[in-house]
């Protein structure tokens, strides 16, 4: 898992990378990508789970914008969606959207066989949360919990 992240750090994808070793085979990952805020990215290997902590702060529960995203999440597993842009349920068994404290975490459970698989989606499935789901009608949260420019 962070081998894959590494490797879009060194190709420039990420402004910035680090890994920090936690006990009990837990690994801890940041980088900046589509905003200026790092997104933290834990793996644990026990279970072989990814998950992106607080990714999004700020959301009520059950808000029209926490049910939006959960159906948009739910929604790129669509065999509709070109294949490049949809996940794959055989490198993603399971996937949750949890808002606690309102701020959403994204955990997916990776295939064992592939986990590089797995997290090249989650790094898709961000480039979309932000491009496609935040762009337009959440603009204004955008500026607001990401520090990006009104205009």
């Amino acid at each position: 898992m962070t081998e894959q992240l590494r490797t879009y750090a060194s190709r420039g994808v990420f402004r910035e990378f680090t890994v920090k070793d936690l006990p009990a085979g837990v690994l801890e990952d940041r980088f900046v990508y589509l905003t200026p805020k790092a997104v933290r990215a834990r793996f644990v290997a026990k279970s072989n789970s990814l998950t992106l902590i607080d990714l999004l702060p700020d959301v009520k529960p059950r808000s029209d914008m926490d049910l939006a995203l959960r159906a948009f999440v739910a929604g790129r597993f669509s065999p509709k969606l070109p294949e490049h842009r949809r996940l794959v349920r055989r490198s993603i068994p399971k996937l949750v959207c949890a808002n606690r404290k309102r701020k959403i975490s994204l955990r997916f459970t990776l295939a064992k066989r592939d986990p590089a698989s797995g997290t090249r989606q989650a790094v898709l499935l961000i480039s979309e949360i932000f491009q496609n789901f935040l762009a337009g009608p959440y603009h204004e949260y955008m500026v607001r919990n990401f520090d990006l420019r009104e205009d």
